[in-house]
């Protein structure tokens, strides 16, 4: 517990911790328990559990019956301790790595990917935790959320280090800075993408989303700060940054395109200015609004120490980011495209990109997540409305909600009785009828679910993946077409 502020101690000091856990029913004997809240229990409830089953001393914010004698630490914020003692425990290990936290409400992903598949190229051994999966020490772990808990996330990061890694990613949410899962984490590199209104069932509200997305630029330890010039927010922040502070943008900053940026269906391609000379950018990534991404990956391998032209190399051989603007091909006449996109902006961006390229129609299957910002539904039905021309509204993952209700909520943005605009909650089977409206020079959309492999129903988590249910129902429509 070196080194952090305001704890008290009760019964015996000098106690051996073998591991420390936030979870009562992962312990083992002589670990420490932590008494976190969260958004349903409360730690505290669970702490008699964890010595029954061997904790050895407990973290906690109030004084526990029955721990009488225990090696019991007393901290006024239990999260901000965890994290702290988890660095401790774990032996510093982002010190031992030039860590870059990515934070924003679209684009962390695609950025990660980007940033992981240019180092990786150009040789340099990376690690990688985000939404789509863990990659520590050549071990693939499907991500159980964006940010791990902080015991989890130092323990990761050691096992980076520990087997030869020299960088980590980190996709960081707001959730996880709001709950200081990256407290005390070393950055090399923190990077802004945008904000856009998203988690306002967990945030009070724009500005409440805002503060502690900054937090990761006034309160943690980073070196460089890389922020999208082109968002609101991000000029805002910039103000706010404590690290040395680099912009990109399409017209303004460090790292801009030098002219016209040419894209299509088949990627991007465009010369880049930057701190580090020109960088050449021929990506197979498709979409206008993947530039901005592809110019934060640009900025964290520049801050990270590769050199234009190294960078100019690798980028070319980064072909797929999961669920994202992800192409499916069977042979079909038509584009066929899985994407998360599950904000009104991302949803907004991602037609007018598709509008662009298709020859004919827009075909769009989507649906909003349940037990989630209620506020966000109609807004998506009104922009699909805007920039589709075929819409399916479906379920998403309805959670506890009834999947018809919050169907009801999306149709609320709806401004006619399109005829076009279909409603039908089975996800499978609004998939299976938008393949069998695509015609040849369409594109056809599933957004929302991306790479998740599941869908949530109730209580129960069922197995969908939104990217072999298209692949299948594309095949099967060609099949009867013989």
């Amino acid at each position: 517990m070196a080194g952090i502020e305001g704890l008290s101690f009760l019964g015996p000091h000098n106690v051996e911790v073998n591991g420390i856990r936030y979870d009562s029913r992962r312990i083992r004997p002589g670990d420490m328990f932590a008494a976190v809240r969260g958004q349903t229990h409360d730690g505290a409830d669970f702490v008699l559990d964890a010595r029954d089953k061997g904790a050895g001393s407990f973290l906690v914010e109030k004084e526990i019956e029955g721990l009488k004698g225990s090696s019991v630490v007393l901290t006024g914020d239990v999260r901000h301790a965890l994290a702290m003692a988890s660095r401790n425990f774990f032996g510093d290990p982002s010190s031992r790595l030039k860590v870059v936290g990515i934070t924003g409400t679209n684009g962390k992903t695609t950025t990660a990917y980007i940033v992981h598949g240019i180092l990786e190229n150009a040789g340099v051994n990376a690690g990688l935790v985000g939404t789509v999966q863990y990659l520590v020490g050549g071990e693939v772990i499907i991500a159980s959320r964006t940010t791990p808990e902080a015991p989890d996330l130092a323990a990761m990061m050691s096992d980076m280090a520990d087997s030869g890694s020299t960088a980590c990613i980190i996709e960081v949410s707001s959730h996880a800075l709001t709950l200081k899962r990256v407290t005390g984490v070393r950055m090399e590199v923190a990077v802004f993408t945008n904000l856009t209104a998203d988690h306002l069932d967990f945030h009070e509200d724009m500005e409440d989303y805002f503060a502690a997305k900054a937090r990761l630029f006034e309160e943690s330890e980073v070196a460089h700060c890389l922020i999208n010039y082109d968002d609101p927010f991000g000029r805002r922040l910039i103000e706010k940054a404590k690290g040395k502070t680099l912009r990109f943008g399409m017209e303004k900053g460090e790292i801009r395109p030098d002219g016209k940026v040419q894209w299509g269906g088949w990627g991007s391609r465009c010369s880049l200015y930057t701190p580090w000379g020109k960088v050449e950018v021929d990506s197979p990534i498709p979409g206008l609004f993947n530039v901005s991404n592809i110019m934060a990956a640009v900025g964290v391998c520049g801050l990270l120490g590769l050199d234009a032209d190294s960078i100019s190399e690798s980028i070319c051989q980064v072909h797929r980011v999961p669920g994202r603007f992800e192409k499916i091909n069977c042979g079909q006449p038509y584009m066929a495209l899985v994407d998360y996109a599950h904000t009104p902006d991302a949803l907004e961006n991602l037609l007018k990109n598709v509008q662009e390229i298709a020859q004919g129609k827009v075909i769009l299957i989507f649906g909003c997540g349940g037990d989630r910002d209620k506020a966000k539904r109609p807004r998506m039905g009104e922009i699909a409305e805007k920039l589709a021309d075929v819409i399916f509204v479906t379920s998403d993952n309805p959670r506890t909600e009834d999947p018809e209700k919050i169907i009801d909520d999306i149709f609320h943005g709806l401004t006619s009785d399109n005829p076009v605009v279909c409603r039908i909650s089975d996800r499978r089977e609004a998939i299976r009828l938008g393949v069998s409206e695509a015609e040849s020079g369409d594109v056809l959309i599933v957004a929302g679910k991306g790479h998740e492999n599941y869908q949530i129903i109730g209580e129960r988590t069922l197995p969908f993946s939104d990217l072999d249910e298209l692949a299948e129902a594309i095949r099967r429509s060609g099949e009867s077409e013989l």
